[in-house]
């Protein structure tokens, strides 16, 4: 039997129980909510899953990882109890190269999103799974899992050897927990995260610079402005906004690598929160004393975080220069999270070449080859421990939002191209 057939054979045979474990995983909340989580349960019910299967298992806490505190990438303020990484790995006959099936099982928090569909429920309706995590990321997670499990069940007989690994805290700037892992249980000779990508293959992402501002005025009514250096933090925020739009375009002034240029904006700059005063009958009306913005700026592989921050720093000064009596004193600006370093694997690497040669038998045509629109724990493995790793999943939608979904044909669509990259990369012995 060729590999193609036997990929096409082994996905067939668990279409259920890919169906029923998805399920499964997306009605266990898992939300992240700094500096805590409630990623237990599901990484307790996935390592049950494999340990009922004769596999092995093991669950770790991250930070208990030797090395991981003292990592320069260590990021701190972060609580791990009852947060565990789970870690598996089928050792191969020999001779092949290695591979990790490495994905994270928290999600954003639920928030305020108003949801048509119930956010753990894991409702099927028009071939689309509705569930909070259904496409970041744990769909695709419990979708891998049970791969990586028919695998070992089928005797299929690597060569090399293949890990699965589900990380905590990735969520909100984490990375902890993806680092720990390589701290842990060693590099590898390639990684595949399964992040949604409409079934293209990304070896490249978005950094991120997540910025808090904090603009402060007199917080009085209606005599606000009245008196001399008595500042209005909400107009401080609207002439924020209002010259935004040149911080873009500085940012889109930058030469752009060949992945990200078919983006109209490859760079984009976001603001994602905005607070001032409260809401509601119980808040005075007034004026609030302080307005908060949260916002991001992504960067592209080759740009560094100094240099991000001083294009940022200068653009607000020559704001506050342009209106000096609206800022008595300058905004309060601080990181929110991490840095998140945009990295890049070159699209020339076998890693790239072979994953696309799969997914095309599987797919029809050849998957394009991009770079990701968003910032994930790629990074961690290949800029700090130098190994090739690629983006690679289905097609879904609403991430960080209401009615997040997976399409359950890409689902398997993207298993059999996972399948058949498995069977190519790590070898089949004889």
């Amino acid at each position: 039997m060729d590999k193609r057939q036997l990929a096409q054979e082994i996905i067939q045979r668990y279409r259920y129980e890919v169906i029923q474990v998805v399920t499964d995983v997306l009605r266990i909340p898992s939300q992240n909510k700094p500096p805590v989580g409630e990623e237990k349960a599901v990484q307790e019910f996935m390592a049950t899953y494999l340990a009922r299967a004769g596999l092995p298992v093991e669950l770790y806490q991250p930070d208990q990882v030797p090395g991981m505190r003292e990592h320069p990438e260590f990021w701190p303020g972060r609580d791990y109890t009852n947060r565990p990484n789970l870690s598996s790995k089928l050792k191969g006959k020999g001779g092949g190269r290695s591979l990790l099936l490495t994905g994270h099982c928290d999600t954003v928090a639920l928030g305020e999103n108003v949801w048509t569909h119930p956010p753990f429920a894991a409702e099927i309706h028009q071939g689309k799974m509705y569930a909070l995590g259904a496409s970041d990321m744990k769909g695709q997670l419990a979708a891998m899992l049970v791969l990586y499990k028919a695998i070992a069940e089928q005797g299929i007989p690597l060569r090399g050897d293949l890990a699965f690994e589900s990380v905590v805290d990735e969520e909100e700037g984490g990375v902890n927990a993806t680092i720990a892992g390589r701290l842990r249980d060693g590099v590898m000779d390639a990684a595949i995260l399964p992040e949604a990508t409409g079934l293209d293959i990304y070896p490249a992402v978005r950094g991120a610079l997540i910025l808090g501002i904090y603009f402060s005025g007199a917080g009085t009514w209606l005599d606000v402005g009245k008196q001399a250096q008595q500042a209005d933090a909400v107009a401080q925020l609207g002439i924020f906004l209002s010259h935004l739009d040149e911080l873009r375009q500085r940012r889109r002034s930058h030469p752009v690598p060949p992945l990200y240029q078919p983006y109209p904006d490859p760079v984009p700059v976001q603001v994602t929160k905005v607070y001032g005063g409260g809401w509601g009958s119980e808040v005075p009306i007034a004026v609030p004393n302080e307005v908060r913005v949260e916002m991001i700026a992504q960067t592209l592989p080759g740009e560094e975080k100094e240099a991000c921050w001083q294009e940022f720093n200068e653009w607000l000064e020559s704001v506050m220069a342009r209106h000096r009596e609206a800022f008595p004193k300058p905004p309060r600006v601080e990181q929110k999270l991490r840095w998140m370093y945009p990295s890049q694997t070159e699209p020339t690497h076998p890693l790239v070449t072979t994953l696309v040669a799969c997914a095309s038998q599987v797919l029809g045509r050849q998957p394009t080859i991009k770079g990701a629109p968003y910032s994930c724990d790629l990074w961690a493995l290949h800029r700090l421990f130098n190994m090739p790793a690629v983006v690679f999943g289905p097609t879904g939608g609403n991430s960080h939002a209401a009615d997040e979904y997976v399409e359950l044909d890409s689902l398997f669509a993207f298993l059999e191209s996972l399948l058949l990259f498995i069977l190519e990369w790590c070898e089949v012995a004889e």
